[in-house]
């Protein structure tokens, strides 16, 4: 009976794998304020509206950080976990390695599953997306929008970013003031706009396009679209925007009642010019709030290096606290943490103390590394982290033109 049930509703199967100490990881950054950002609900509410739920795997150390504070959690929503000790000095355990042999493992002895979703941000797991897909299976990635390059959500079948589905924003973390900043969501809108003009150059079909289908179409042009991230609440809030533009109107089906969108044509759509120089600047300023001054730069380094001559650790908070009267008061204090957070990190200015999985890590207290000893040292760091967030975002643009506009 249950197989009859099957066949006749066209059930999708699912299986979802969790590089969980990444994705506590990235959440733990994007949101050093909150407490346990990262939460299990929504991404299962999420899985099982696509289909029937039939493998859960999460990967971590689970001896140690968020991930010990959260087995109880995963034990609650079924998954089965895997436990992989870190077998490194800098911290790795191999879980792209293990979660690749499963997933692959997987695809060969359960052919019936359908639908892959893949919980990570690391551009390791690109070759096993395109081996899955070539198997004629969907690959969703689920990740935080700051920690996923433009590389692997072009690769999947569909991005699903963790910051929306779990209702978190830049007010949620250490800048209040990203999410409404009105050159940051004009660009967004212009690039949502170009896909659509996109999608309307490479359509064979002349005639009218069912509303529902026309957001699938534009998703697998690009995978991590959203309607949500420009500021709309819905899909069909969106191309109501673009009305007398590049849409010509909706209409309704006579037949099955449900929307269409018409298109005007392709020589009456004026074209919106997009200047390269104010695009990177606008990310540069507005998304990851860099420093352009090198003076100003020099004089937070400066700071960092005369708190920390007492060797005392000291968390985000109470650096930002010491340092932000000291230095340019064009940088505003919420700048000012995202700059020392940043600095935070394997292989970076600051580490960790002693890491408490209950407090948040904008509030965990940290020392500096014995390898810093200079201004120079920082700045190493600070535009090395600035420029590979640049090519996470503009993964096409060469290493020289990254150099040159980041320094």
């Amino acid at each position: 009976m249950e197989k009859e049930r099957v066949v006749e509703q066209g059930d999708l199967f699912c299986a979802i794998y969790l590089d969980y100490e990444n994705l506590a990881v990235s959440a733990g950054q994007s949101y050093p304020a909150l407490d346990a950002p990262l939460s299990l609900g929504p991404i299962i509410d999420y899985a099982a509206s696509l289909g029937d739920i039939c493998i859960r795997k999460a990967y971590a150390d689970w001896s140690v950080g968020e991930c010990a504070a959260d087995v109880k959690k995963l034990v609650k929503y079924g998954f089965e976990m895997r436990h992989l000790p870190q077998t490194s000095a800098r911290g790795k355990n191999g879980a792209d390695m293990d979660m690749a042999l499963d997933l692959l493992e997987d695809m060969i002895l359960l052919p019936h599953i359908g639908l892959f979703i893949i919980g990570s941000g690391d551009t390791d797991f690109i070759p096993l997306i395109r081996r899955l897909r070539a198997r004629g299976k969907m690959v969703y990635v689920m990740g935080f929008d700051n920690s996923v390059g433009s590389v692997i959500k072009e690769n999947c079948t569909k991005f699903q970013s963790l910051d929306e589905l779990l209702g978190l924003n830049a007010s949620s973390g250490i800048d209040p003031t990203l999410d409404d900043d009105p050159a940051l969501i004009e660009g967004d809108r212009i690039a949502a706009r170009e896909l659509l003009i996109r999608f309307v150059k490479m359509r064979t079909d002349e005639g009218p396009v069912f509303l529902s289908d026309l957001k699938n179409q534009l998703i697998r042009i690009n995978p991590a679209f959203s309607e949500k991230k420009i500021g709309f609440s819905s899909f069909k809030k969106f191309i109501e925007s673009l009305e007398g533009d590049v849409v010509e109107g909706i209409i309704t089906d006579r037949r099955t009642g449900h929307p269409l969108v018409t298109f005007r044509e392709l020589d009456e759509i004026n074209s919106v010019h997009v200047d390269a120089d104010e695009c990177l600047a606008t990310c540069l300023n507005s998304r990851l709030r860099f420093i352009g001054d090198r003076a100003v730069r020099t004089q937070i380094f400066e700071q960092i290096l005369a708190l920390f001559k007492d060797r005392r650790p000291r968390s985000i908070h109470e650096m930002a606290a010491a340092i932000h009267p000291k230095i340019d008061q064009s940088v505003s204090k919420a700048t000012l943490n995202r700059v020392l957070f940043g600095l935070g990190g394997e292989g970076r200015v600051f580490s960790y103390y002693r890491k408490d999985p209950m407090v948040p890590p904008i509030d965990s207290p940290q020392v500096l590394n014995e390898s810093v000893r200079t201004v120079a040292d920082i700045e190493v760091v600070y535009l090395a982290s600035a420029r590979e967030a640049v090519k996470r975002i503009f993964p096409d643009m060469d290493d020289a033109e990254v150099e040159r506009v980041v320094r």
